[in-house]
């Protein structure tokens, strides 16, 4: 055997070598629409990987004006956060809008479409979005044909992409039967602040629980988001669906930092949902997410069993879903820029990738102009 080692003097340098793609002459810009929590965590992480920001909007009148980067905790960036959102869109031209409002297309669809309209692709992590075909067909046509119409891309991102869809997808792969698949998830409530954590019926009575989550116009679970995405990333048809929810219920007194009080024992500090999906083929598919406010010693879970041949299983240990939101959702940028105009699901994509240059080096050529 004849090895032969070449050994140059000239280390490579990354920022000029023509990886993945030919260099574009510029970074890619965004917006940041909705300077909350995620916002602020993601205008840090884009602007670590070279990412232009062009306009920041917000709904609270009390952040405009101030400057996104000193909200950010970061040194100004010169970016001005506005409330006019149509403004901000018509003047700045971005690539792409990173959207963190509110979940369900109902609620954010005149947002996206203003977007759509502006020439902006849109990425957000409102949790209906990487699978709305099933809970919201009407709206979602409406986007899909105003995206392709306008030559961008629609997609909803966020933890939910590989811990839900991407890394389970993979190993329902080395399957060569199933049966079932069950997936198990928890994130701390009390993590997202009060709007949020109210919605989870925290504090209230099992009584009261019993009577506000009765309500038949209640919004679509996500599981039924997730199923949908891994039914059609395995070409399988859904037949029919169940959903369920249960309370947690603490068994002593708790305290909740977000509502900065003492939750007593014997009341509601959040809840599962409970989701069923039963395919033509036979697969039988159920996704349990409980959002609730954790104890000290408790951390978000990510686990899921294939039961077939073989039997397989994943858990992801402690998963910081807080940051893994907002990490995943800045390295999808390149992927929607590269994407097809339309509304293009998670399934539909890549599997993610670690991004190590800056944003724009992962862009197809003539995607930047």
């Amino acid at each position: 055997m004849i090895v032969l080692i070449i050994w140059s003097s000239h280390l490579i340098n990354l920022e000029s070598c023509p990886f993945p793609w030919s260099n574009p002459m510029r970074p890619v810009r965004v917006v940041i629409y909705g300077a909350g929590t995620m916002g602020l965590l993601a205008t840090r992480l884009l602007t670590e990987k070279g990412v232009q920001i062009v306009g920041a909007i917000a709904r609270s009148a009390a952040k405009r004006g101030v400057d996104l980067g000193t909200l950010s905790g970061l040194d100004p960036l010169g970016v001005k956060i506005d409330t006019n959102a149509e403004r901000v869109l018509t003047s700045v031209r971005p690539d792409v809008v990173m959207l963190a409002t509110q979940s369900f297309i109902p609620e954010i669809y005149d947002q996206m479409a203003m977007c759509i309209e502006a020439g902006a692709n849109v990425l957000t992590i409102s949790e209906e979005t990487f699978f709305p075909w099933n809970t919201s067909p009407t709206l979602t046509a409406q986007l899909d044909r105003l995206a392709k119409a306008r030559g961008v891309t629609v997609t909803g991102g966020g933890h939910q992409d590989s811990f839900w869809i991407h890394q389970v997808a993979a190993l329902m792969g080395a399957s060569h039967r199933i049966d079932s698949v069950k997936g198990y998830a928890t994130w701390n409530a009390d993590e997202y602040g009060a709007d949020v954590i109210t919605t989870k019926h925290v504090g209230e009575t099992l009584e009261a629980f019993e009577n506000g989550t009765a309500d038949a116009d209640a919004p679509p679970t996500y599981g039924r988001n997730v199923l949908g995405a891994l039914a059609q990333a395995s070409s399988l048809t859904p037949v029919s669906w169940e959903a369920t929810v249960r309370p947690v219920v603490v068994d002593h007194d708790r305290p909740s930092q977000s509502l900065g009080s003492m939750l007593a024992a014997g009341t509601v500090i959040g809840y599962s949902d409970v989701d069923t999906m039963r395919t033509a083929e036979g697969p039988v598919f159920t996704f349990e997410m409980a959002g609730y406010v954790y104890g000290p010693d408790e951390s978000d879970k990510n686990v899921w069993d294939i039961y077939g041949e073989p039997d397989l299983h994943l858990e992801n240990g402690v998963v910081p879903s807080y940051t893994t939101t907002c990490t995943q959702w800045v390295n999808r940028v390149p992927d929607v820029i590269n994407a097809a105009p339309g509304v293009v699901t998670i399934d539909q994509m890549p599997p993610l990738s670690y991004r190590a240059l800056p944003l724009q080096r992962y862009v197809h050529d003539g995607m930047l102009t």
